[in-house]
């Protein structure tokens, strides 16, 4: 192929990289009991390990919003002891699937608003449906408990998934 004087592209493989904090997954299978799957760059998050997750985001105060995404986990330390390490994930992408509902997250600065996009669904364009307007969301999935919820403007409280 000829270059026609256009600046040098980068290879698509590299491009298409996870970088940053990554990618997180939080697959619900079930409901009642309360079964899940959490990935973290594609590599499993073992059940036994998981302490938690939240995800909290709360614009009300635009001049010092908190943005955190945290990863809570029992990790095997070098006395063979177990642990607790929470893990800021933030910059990266969350996706929660869960009783036919997406909610999908990305932060690309820890509190911060800049590169914030909330987005539900999948439409059947393939499309979803950005947010705006929103003063908090938060999304906890900690044991048997699951939750997400998000507040508007108006103050209006909204529930992410019909529990």
């Amino acid at each position: 192929m000829q270059n026609n004087g256009a600046a040098p592209r980068d290879v698509a493989s590299d491009v298409a990289r996870i970088m940053g904090g990554g990618l997180v997954h939080l697959f619900v299978e079930s409901t009642d009991p309360l079964s899940y799957s959490v990935y973290l760059n594609e590599q499993p998050v073992q059940p036994e390990d998981l302490a938690g997750f939240s995800l909290n985001i709360d614009a009300s105060s635009p001049s010092s919003p908190m943005v955190r995404a945290t990863l809570s986990r029992y990790v095997t330390v070098i006395t063979g002891e177990r642990q607790l390490q929470r893990q800021e994930l933030f910059p990266c992408t969350v996706e929660l699937i869960a009783m036919g509902r997406r909610i999908v997250v990305t932060c690309s600065r820890v509190d911060s608003l800049d590169g914030l996009w909330v987005s539900l669904g999948i439409k059947g364009d393939g499309s979803s449906a950005e947010l705006a307007g929103l003063t908090s969301i938060n999304i906890l999935l900690e044991g048997t408990l699951l939750d997400a919820e998000i507040v508007w403007v108006d103050g209006t409280h909204e529930s992410l998934l019909p529990l």
